[in-house]
């Protein structure tokens, strides 16, 4: 359960968010994983549970703190992305992809491996289906799991892409409107929003006639919010899809200095609240909303609150470093105090 968008100022600048909803703790609030935030400099050899590469790229992101599984980063080039859940995503063996001439992948390192070696979402479209997911559990201390996923990248021009292994291994690519949630599919999520395009940012103000002309009804409360009446509220992945895409494509005009508050205001009516999401009566933990994430392409720039503290920490990407560096999260619930 995770929802991602995009959105840009009225300058162009863009930026990209999302908000990672998983069933294991990461801040430790609950048995999962730990997280911190990985800086991994150009030229720097990537110790792959595959197979090593050196990147061609500096990038920072969101990563387990014990291997090379980023779920979301940004680039030296401006090119941010990430990795949401998606149970129609597939993996095939080492011969099968070696008969399409597929490169094989791990899709836990795939957001890794994109930002490392990419620039642009037109060069991953240009060169991404040469690869495939391979059938490789991911070791995690002493468990071995496969995720199943989708991943959205987006670059300084706007231009944005969906990739979602669903071909045996291989990736289909869909232009993206700057949405991504999980399942269904991509072209299922556009089909559906057609079902909600005449919902507006504009309120009806105007009374109407009803019952033959006897009864002339007029807007509860001068119709305030009504443009948006019958937008989806719960947290499906439908829903949230339709709800962000529709949120994030009727805002007002804002400046590059709002971006990241008006990235929190589409986001925040994604995020789960703790205990909504049991996968069944007795489980002790629920999928909700760890963190969230921003990104400011133009400054290579994080802004990352957790589900442990209100405070956020920031952080920009630095491209002079030689090594591989990993900085833990600060938790705080520090406010400005008024007195």
């Amino acid at each position: 359960m995770c929802t991602s968008i995009a959105i840009n100022a009225d300058n162009g600048q863009v930026f990209w968010g999302r908000t990672m909803d998983m069933n294991l703790g990461m801040f430790g609030e609950d048995p999962g994983i730990d997280v911190d935030i990985i800086n991994i400099p150009c030229g720097a050899t990537i110790a792959s549970q595959l197979q090593p590469w050196t990147s061609k790229y500096s990038m920072m992101g969101l990563c387990a703190a014990d291997n090379f599984n980023v779920f979301d980063g940004i680039n030296a080039a401006g090119l941010a992305g990430g990795l949401q859940v998606l149970m129609e995503s597939t993996h095939a063996e080492a011969e099968q992809l070696q008969a399409r001439q597929l490169q094989p992948l791990l899709g836990e390192e795939f957001v890794t491996f994109v930002l490392t070696n990419f620039s642009s979402v037109a060069e991953i479209k240009a060169h991404i289906q040469e690869y495939g997911l391979l059938h490789h559990p991911y070791r995690r201390g002493q468990q071995r799991l496969q995720l199943p996923g989708h991943y959205m990248f987006v670059d300084e021009t706007n231009d944005s892409v969906i990739i979602e292994p669903t071909d045996q291994g291989g990736f289909k690519l869909y232009d993206s409107i700057g949405v991504m949630t999980n399942s269904p599919e991509y072209d299922w999520h556009l089909t559906n929003l057609r079902n909600y395009l005449k919902l507006t940012n504009v309120d009806p103000v105007k009374s109407k006639k009803i019952y033959n002309d006897h009864l002339t009804l007029k807007p509860i409360e001068t119709g305030t919010g009504y443009g948006m009446f019958g937008l989806p509220g719960d947290y499906t992945s439908p829903s949230r899809f339709v709800r962000a895409a529709l949120l994030a494509h009727n805002l007002d005009s804002f400046t590059a200095a709002d971006g990241i508050n008006q990235l929190y205001s589409v986001l925040k009516t994604a995020m789960i609240p703790r205990g909504l999401e049991h996968g069944h009566a007795q489980s002790p933990v629920s999928d909700y909303t760890r963190y969230w994430v921003g990104y400011d392409l133009t400054q290579r720039q994080l802004y990352v609150q957790t589900c442990q503290g209100l405070a956020f920490n920031t952080m920009k990407l630095v491209v002079n470093q030689t090594e591989i560096t990993r900085t833990t999260l600060e938790i705080s619930n520090d406010a400005i105090s008024l007195n």
